[in-house]
């Protein structure tokens, strides 16, 4: 019996047919998985948070995402080669595109290697979407905080709370003095029912003066003529609105290097649906280096 069964064994592992048949199974599941992975991948592309950053801002994304789109586009061309062919043989299987067993083979192992990357780029996007992401930042606005081309960790679902460092969305039907949608990089100083002013040189909320521990003094200049009384604008429905007292849904942010910023001051409050989420880490590419303060 045991003979029986080792004899079977071996007709199983060593049957050619069976390694055809094997082979092809796996091929069709590596190319599903392929196709999966693209349909997903496109699917957040259009729907998700990480479509928003485009174009030339504090806030660029293309390079760090480009090797991404490029397995992708590469997974996709395989996929829908392999499932073309599998739809001829189908249709016509008298005239079906058969090939060598050899190359299958090599083609499997390929798919079987290749197929890691777009599911890690799935998952990155999947991260990139809805969690968080790390992004370059372009320009001296958060200097010394931030600087030009350092890359920071923004999370989507952090709690916003005065001196958070934010992504913000900004736009001609929201925002004063802007020509396009873009995206910056500030810090929250006002949150809704706030009254802040600047007097003498430093910053009052409510009354009450602020300790801005967060940068090395000089980079408020006393001469600014962009310093702030706490009279505001805002837009709402696209019409201008002014307020002393900052309304509900509304932020007041400034970068730290408001000597150059193009803040609140002067684009008016940030709508809350406007605000994408929070830098909280600067990182070397993908190591964190430390926390923002």
């Amino acid at each position: 019996m045991n003979q029986e069964n080792y004899l079977i064994n071996y007709y199983k592992k060593n049957n050619p047919v069976l390694d055809k048949f094997k082979i092809k199974k796996r091929l069709i599941v590596r190319i599903l998985i392929l196709f999966v992975c693209a349909v997903l991948y496109f699917l957040m592309i259009a729907f998700s948070s990480v479509n928003k950053f485009k174009g030339e801002s504090e806030i660029t994304l293309s390079e760090a995402l480009l090797p991404l789109k490029i397995i992708m586009i590469i997974t996709t061309l395989i996929a829908i080669g392999g499932l073309l062919i599998g739809i001829y043989n189908f249709l016509a299987p008298k005239r079906k595109i058969d090939i060598p067993y050899k190359w299958k083979n090599k083609l499997f192992l390929f798919l079987d290697w290749f197929s890691i990357l777009p599911i890690c780029v799935v998952v990155t996007y999947f991260c990139f979407s809805y969690l968080f992401i790390i992004t370059p930042v372009s320009g001296i606005s958060m200097e010394p905080t931030i600087n030009d081309k350092e890359h920071v960790f923004v999370s989507y679902n952090h709690k916003i709370t005065r001196g958070s460092v934010v992504i913000l969305e900004v736009n001609p039907n929201d925002n004063l003095d802007i020509d396009e949608k873009s995206y910056y990089i500030k810090r929250i100083i006002g949150l809704p029912g706030d009254e802040v002013k600047w007097i003498d040189n430093k910053l009052y909320i409510n009354g009450t003066e602020q300790i801005e521990d967060y940068f090395e003094g000089g980079h408020f200049n006393g001469d600014d003529p962009r310093i702030f009384t706490g009279n505001f604008q805002y837009k709402k429905n696209g019409n201008i609105e002014y307020t002393t007292i900052i309304p509900e849904g509304y932020y007041f942010v400034l970068g730290d290097n408001r000597s150059i910023s193009k803040d609140s001051r002067a684009i008016g409050l940030i709508p809350q649906e406007n605000i994408i989420g929070t830098a909280l880490y600067h990182m070397n590419f993908i190591i964190p280096k430390g926390k923002i303060k």
